[in-house]
């Protein structure tokens, strides 16, 4: 199934209620990856039950959680990560009120670098490392063709229009607002739903606030590697 997003940086988000005041957000579904956000109540929702086919990375956007597998468990705070057993079911126990989670399903990628169950994952686990133009990354999970990460911008950040030639990106700002210039046409807001950027389609990241920026990254190639970056000789406005 591929998304209307295919076409257009505006996600079509697909919603539809769980139990009560709980409900469950598709942000982007391909033939690759689905992405999904939940937006879960403790006392409508107290524990969700996963049983993933495919690998899963599960990110905690806000609130606390335990995740309980057939022989592990852990407790996870906002910005902390796992990956679900495969064919296995995972118990998940609201600790807080409300929850929000990402959830994000690998349907055909390969991972090459098989990643370890519930064990878990944050900029407190991983070694960051700067990149051009004073960018901290956090590399959360990366493989042939996928790659997770949390990114940190400056304040009064702008880069130059770029894309890439066979990857898609998926952006998420967890703190701080983030705008996406594009070619020939005026920067728009990501959304909390964030905004999946299709291969091939120039964009570039702005912060126009006093305070830095923190974003959910996640690249996904149809190619054996993930470079292919082309930047476009002008700038956002």
């Amino acid at each position: 199934m591929v998304s209307q997003a295919d076409h257009n940086t505006t996600l079509p988000v697909i919603q539809y209620p769980l139990y009560g005041e709980s409900k469950r957000s598709i942000i982007h579904q391909q033939e690759d990856v689905l992405i999904v956000h939940e937006h879960l109540n403790q006392a409508a929702t107290p524990s969700r039950l996963y049983r993933p086919a495919d690998n899963c990375f599960c990110f905690v956007i806000k609130g606390e959680v335990h995740l309980q597998s057939e022989q592990q468990a852990v407790n996870l705070k906002p910005h902390q990560a796992v990956w679900l057993p495969t064919q296995q079911s995972s118990v998940l126990t609201l600790l807080t009120p409300n929850v929000i989670l990402c959830t994000i399903q690998f349907t055909k990628v390969t991972l090459a670098n098989q990643p370890q169950t519930l064990q878990k994952i944050s900029t407190g686990t991983v070694d960051s490392k700067l990149e051009k133009k004073h960018i901290q990354v956090w590399p959360l999970w990366e493989g042939n063709t996928a790659r997770i990460c949390i990114e940190k911008y400056p304040a009064h950040y702008s880069e130059t229009l770029y894309y890439q030639k066979a990857a898609s990106h998926y952006l998420l700002p967890l703190k701080g607002s983030a705008y996406l210039a594009r070619r020939n046409a005026a920067a728009i807001p990501c959304t909390q739903f964030g905004q999946f950027i299709p291969a091939r389609e120039a964009s570039a990241i702005i912060n126009p606030e006093e305070d830095h920026l923190i974003l959910l990254t996640v690249i996904i190639s149809k190619q054996q590697k993930l470079k292919g970056r082309v930047i476009v000789l002008n700038r956002p406005d």
